[in-house]
């Protein structure tokens, strides 16, 4: 990956109040953080991202938009779990030698592990808000009941340590005490309207089946390549950087009506939905997290008006069979998914119809209609 120019960046202003967020992803950028620093930016505070890149591909230090960006680069390869631990401590490390040398009235943590950071840092300035914006739901992830019990455990440890919580789903709830449910702000994965400057759709005689995303789950994504292999007509697009990316990657080669672009532009959207008459979101159903999650995707979808293809056992075919605009199938049956794309490409019409019910629903969930809330949290005055 072509590597970012460093832009030199300057301390905050006088006056300004600080806020370090925590990431321990690269920020290439990670669009819901983006959104996040995006606003409080513009709300008059200075912002500096905090995070983690595995391969060293970025820039050190840069400024995105006024946000600030310092990267740290502990050597790892991302998605090979545990053999990242020794690194993650590095990195916790090198973060809290850094706040050491900072002056800050917020220290807002990313996901559990950006929170275990953050918590891990606190001595550095004690006086701070910490902030644990939870993105998904944790608990689930360990199949094994004494590892979801321990799981569960160390969640409501960083509940207890933080000022504040902000959560995407009712299901991050379970468990949590009704002293921490006083921090909770609700803060939605929607997308920022203004980041999509048009719901028009390039003109092709293919049906175009894009996936637009963090690629995660290789076998959905192969999945899906194998349906589209020698369809007459159909042409998939796999867009975005993730641990299966790579790997899929490989393969694309072998899929000659398929592409495998990997990592874009928040910036890029637009026009990566305006070629897609249909977004693929699937993930594997075995797990609650899959099930009950409404990634961002989902909604840029809607607001692009771009019918989607998502497993009926997902809560997202709720959406779609309420609004009728998209389709449901078994991701795991590469046969059913050919034999669904086979009808699409052969009954375009209904994809029109999606497109024109969508029009009632387009603006529904987007971030301007949450976003304010974060001034639950962050005031002009900390001492408030």
């Amino acid at each position: 990956m072509k590597q970012v120019s460093p832009v030199a960046h300057s301390p905050a202003a006088s006056g300004q109040q600080s806020v370090k967020m925590i990431l321990t992803n690269r920020f290439d950028p990670d669009v819901r953080v983006y959104k996040e620093a995006r606003y409080l930016t513009a709300q008059g505070f200075d912002v500096e991202i905090l995070c983690w890149d595995r391969e060293n591909e970025y820039a050190r230090t840069e400024v995105v938009d006024g946000i600030r960006i310092r990267r740290f680069n502990p050597p790892a390869v991302y998605g090979t779990g545990l053999q990242q631990l020794v690194p993650y401590i590095k990195f916790l490390r090198q973060v809290r030698q850094y706040l050491k040398t900072q002056e800050y009235a917020y220290l807002h943590c990313h996901d559990l592990d950006g929170m275990i950071v953050g918590a891990a840092c606190r001595s550095a300035n004690p006086s701070a808000k910490l902030i644990f914006d939870m993105h998904e739901i944790y608990e689930v992830q360990g199949k094994k009941q004494k590892i979801r019990r321990l799981v569960r455990a160390l969640v409501s440890r960083y509940h207890g340590l933080a000022d504040a919580i902000l959560y995407v789903n009712e299901l991050q709830l379970e468990h949590m005490s009704p002293a921490n449910r006083k921090k909770l702000i609700h803060l939605p994965n929607y997308p920022d309207a203004a980041n999509f400057s048009s719901d028009e759709k390039t003109v092709s005689p293919l049906l175009r089946v894009s996936y637009i995303g963090s690629v995660r789950h290789f076998q959905q994504m192969k999945n899906l390549l194998d349906a589209a292999s020698g369809a007459e007509g159909v042409y998939t697009s796999i867009h975005g950087f993730g641990t299966a990316y790579k790997q899929l990657q490989e393969l694309e080669a072998g899929y000659p009506n398929a592409q495998v672009t990997g990592p874009y532009h928040f910036q890029e959207s637009t026009r990566l939905f305006s070629e897609a008459d249909l977004l693929y979101i699937m993930y594997p159903m075995d797990t609650l997290q899959n099930r009950e999650s409404e990634p961002i995707k989902f909604f840029e979808a809607i607001i692009t008006r771009t019918p989607m293809i998502v497993s009926p056992l997902s809560r997202l075919a709720q959406y779609v069979t309420r609004y009728g605009i998209g389709y449901l199938v078994d991701g795991e049956d590469i046969g059913e998914i050919r034999r669904l794309l086979a009808h699409i490409a052969t009954h375009r019409e209904e994809l029109a119809q999606m497109r024109e019910r969508m029009k009632s629903i387009q603006f529904q969930f987007t971030w301007d209609h949450v976003v304010k809330d974060l001034s639950q949290i962050y005031q002009s005055d900390p001492n408030r």
